[in-house]
């Protein structure tokens, strides 16, 4: 998941360097609408929903990946 989530970033932000530990919020350098698109790009990949409520507490990568991973299950 963790090397998935790597590409996406690569591919569409030119981020190479990321880890679990990785903030999304402030280590990325994204904008809030760039995080947005993180987001519905993430939903389209990996055939989820996340609510708008959810994605507020969404902070690091291995957040994100703890919840793609209990989504798709």
């Amino acid at each position: 998941m963790l090397n998935q989530l790597k590409t996406l970033l690569k591919e569409n932000y030119h981020i190479d360097d990321i880890s679990t530990e990785t903030n999304i919020k402030t280590d990325l350098g994204l904008t809030s609408f760039d995080f947005i698109n993180l987001i519905a790009t993430i939903e389209d990949t990996f055939h989820i929903e996340i609510d708008e409520e959810k994605y507020h507490s969404i902070n690091t990568v291995g957040d994100l990946i703890e919840y793609i991973e209990s989504a798709k299950s």
